[in-house]
């Protein structure tokens, strides 16, 4: 739209009288609104603009009608909550109405440049998983080389699961570098007597400490399930007992406790009061961390239940939190129940684990039911683990089947890695992997998954609770009875599990011409290169004989260049060439890749590895092309399997040309190192 200037009445009178007014003053020829590269950057309200305009809504019914679903539709009204454009919604034909309604006045040849999310699929780090063999399951001759003749025990403990690498190490002997494989095994926290097949015994059992009701003086030994203010509860595979007696004990920490039991609440504990109780930390908890138990879900019938007949037992439950102080300062945290008058008393609540903000509020407790207490036994007492805002209604369940998943006997199963020379757990700084656990399959009722979304969001909800908001989760299952696969989960504070759905940043040109927008190029070449050689092409200079190829592509590395033949290093020179990328229309085109590099020790990484550029390749002899080098900055040092991000390349000298960039990876007989790069992308400088 053109602007019109205004003038006075009298400046229009005295042109009024001008034959030429028109030629002098064709404000409609010679007025224009033309924006030159306006940067739009997308906020949080924007994706919910975009899906309200009229016009976009029309777009998506009429795409609609022509793939004949609502898909389009539906796609654009979870716009303003997703804030990402996919494959359905598209920025090139959803952007363009929301310019046009913020810049109504701009005139065609106007250029805007808009920075948004855009939906990429699940993490890079998810790509490893294409490297996962399957699982293997310890057996009885695998447990007796661990216990080396000390045990005839068939399970692992603090003191043998160390083994574990040594023993998959035996049964996988054929293992090629980057493997996964999960491994099941029976695992006890308590270490076994000389020769027995059943954990020592050299203090009394808790079930026939619980069993007399009577009380009496004990020594007994348990691992600590969990803990609160003023004590702990111990658990020895036997049953439970309450320790009411503050102690500096942690969840996992293997116990003794000698003293006087009695009763309250309608079952057995060791009282503070009136006995000389002793609390001696034995084994300090380690990994692999405590598991709860197969928790049980209490509702109304339930809490009428146990007041009648009150056990320790892991539990969940939903109700109406109700914070109160009494005029001593003793803080009260009792959750209402739908359809009964009991209630759930969540005791000793240590400092900060139940949110003050959840007063008022419907909650979800998972904790150990520890007693009842109160007129008629109102109160179930709850030793806390874990408290939360409950989760919108309609979240998914888990169905509790008690049909047992086929694991050979095992209660652990472990996801690991091998290097080339050993296996070890995979571990990733921001992504907890996660191997579905034998109880898992269990409550599910199925020794396979094949919708891991129905269920592993509530089995993550039960066992990881608290994780930290946008926290990641990949978790290694048994999709078929041949077949393991990965699937990967985030967490959020108010919703709680859920599939991860990954997006990033990324920038579209727009040039509004007379009939609309049209879209200019600001990623020319943009290659994951994982599992995809991205047109790109291994060109051979010297190569040792004893090697057939120093390129080769993976799905977990993506291109990876060496020249060790398993023994010695050897000469050679190899080039990896890109496919030509057109520069034509490019105004500040830059490079990025990610990289890494081992095995190069003490050495100058760009001594190895060079990054090149060419105008005038023919795609075949690189010798004959003319190459330049180029600067890389904030990559790898060289002696690491981590991934670096290089700081963006300037290719500001090469626009309006078309270029091939190639990798040169030069060794020498003494020193061969290893290169990986993938994500490799020129677009527009940000």
């Amino acid at each position: 739209m053109k602007k019109i200037f205004l003038l006075s009445a009298v400046a229009l009178m005295t042109l009024a009288a001008c034959d030429d007014y028109e030629d002098q003053f064709n404000l409609d020829s010679q007025i224009t609104d033309v924006k030159k590269g306006t940067a739009i950057v997308l906020t949080d309200a924007d994706y919910a603009n975009i899906a309200g305009l009229a016009a976009n809504k029309t777009l998506a019914a009429k795409l609609d009608a022509e793939s004949g679903t609502k898909a389009y539709t539906e796609a654009l009204a979870k716009l303003p909550s997703q804030k990402y454009f996919n494959t359905l919604i598209t920025p090139d034909q959803f952007l363009p109405a929301f310019i046009a309604s913020n810049y109504k006045e701009a005139d065609a040849g106007s250029k805007f440049k808009v920075t948004y999310n855009m939906y990429t699929g699940k993490s890079e780090f998810l790509s490893t998983f294409a490297n996962l063999k399957g699982e293997y399951t310890l057996t009885a001759d695998d447990y007796k080389a661990a216990w080396e003749g000390a045990s005839s025990a068939t399970y692992l403990t603090p003191k043998t699961v160390s083994k574990l690498p040594a023993l998959v190490k035996e049964a996988k002997a054929d293992a090629a570098e980057g493997d996964i494989i999960v491994v099941n095994y029976a695992f006890s926290d308590f270490e076994p007597a000389g020769g027995s097949d059943t954990p020592a015994e050299t203090y009394t059992k808790l079930s026939e400490v619980v069993a007399n009701t009577d009380g009496g003086e004990y020594s007994v030994k348990g691992i600590v399930c969990a803990t609160y203010k003023t004590g702990f509860l111990l658990y020895d595979k036997t049953g439970y007992i309450l320790v009411y007696k503050k102690s500096d004990v942690n969840v996992g920490d293997e116990v003794a406790v000698a003293g006087t039991t009695t009763k309250y609440g309608g079952l057995m504990q060791f009282p503070a009061k009136g006995t000389n109780l002793e609390v001696k930390v034995l084994t300090p908890g380690k990994e692999p961390k405590f598991k709860h138990p197969a928790v049980k879900t209490y509702a109304a019938a339930e809490f009428e239940a146990y007041a009648q007949k009150p056990v320790v037992e892991y539990i969940t439950y939903k109700g109406n939190l109700s914070i109160t102080t009494n005029s001593k300062g003793n803080k009260y945290y009792n959750v209402t129940i739908d359809g009964t008058e009991k209630q759930g008393s969540l005791a000793n609540v240590p400092d900060g684990l139940v949110d003050e903000s959840l007063n008022g509020k419907d909650i979800v407790v998972y904790g150990y039911a520890i007693g009842a207490t109160g007129t008629d036994n109102k109160f179930l007492n709850t030793m806390v683990v874990s408290c939360a805002e409950a989760t919108p209604a309609g979240a998914a369940k888990a169905k509790a089947v008690a049909r047992a998943a086929s694991n050979g006997g095992a209660n652990r199963s472990v996801v690991y890695r091998f290097d080339g020379s050993s296996w070890k757990v995979l571990k990733n700084n921001d992504i907890d992997i996660i191997a579905a656990q034998p109880e898992w399959y269990t409550l599910i009722g199925q020794t396979t998954v094949t919708k891991p979304a129905n269920y592993f969001p509530v089995l993550l909800q039960r066992d990881y609770p608290f994780a930290k908001n946008g926290q990641k989760a990949i978790v290694v299952y048994r999709k078929s009875a041949t077949e393991m696969a990965a699937e990967e989960f985030v967490f959020d504070t108010t919703t709680g599990w859920a599939e991860a759905k990954e997006y990033k940043k990324k920038s579209t040109s727009f040039i509004q011409t007379e009939t609309g927008f049209e879209t200019l190029a600001s990623t020319y070449i943009d290659e994951s290169l994982l599992g995809d050689e991205g047109g790109f092409v291994a060109i051979d200079i010297e190569r040792d004989a004893s090697l057939k190829y120093i390129w080769t592509n993976s799905s977990s590395y993506g291109w990876k260049g060496g020249a060790y033949n398993g023994t010695s290093s050897t000469k050679s020179e190899s080039w990896l060439v890109s496919p030509a990328i057109n520069l034509a229309e490019a105004e500040n085109p830059v490079l990025v890749f990610d990289e890494a590099m081992n095995k190069l020790g003490n050495y100058n990484p760009a001594d190895y590895v060079k990054v090149m550029v060419s105008t005038n390749f023919d795609g075949s002899d690189v010798k004959a092309a003319k190459w330049n080098q180029l600067e890389v900055k904030g990559g790898t040092e060289g002696n690491s399997w981590t991934f670096m991000t290089i700081d963006p390349i300037s290719l500001a000298d090469y626009v309006g040309k078309s270029v091939h960039i190639a990798f040169l990876y030069q060794s020498t007989d003494k020193v061969a190192p290893t290169y990986e790069v993938k994500n490799f992308v020129v677009k527009e400088a940000e």
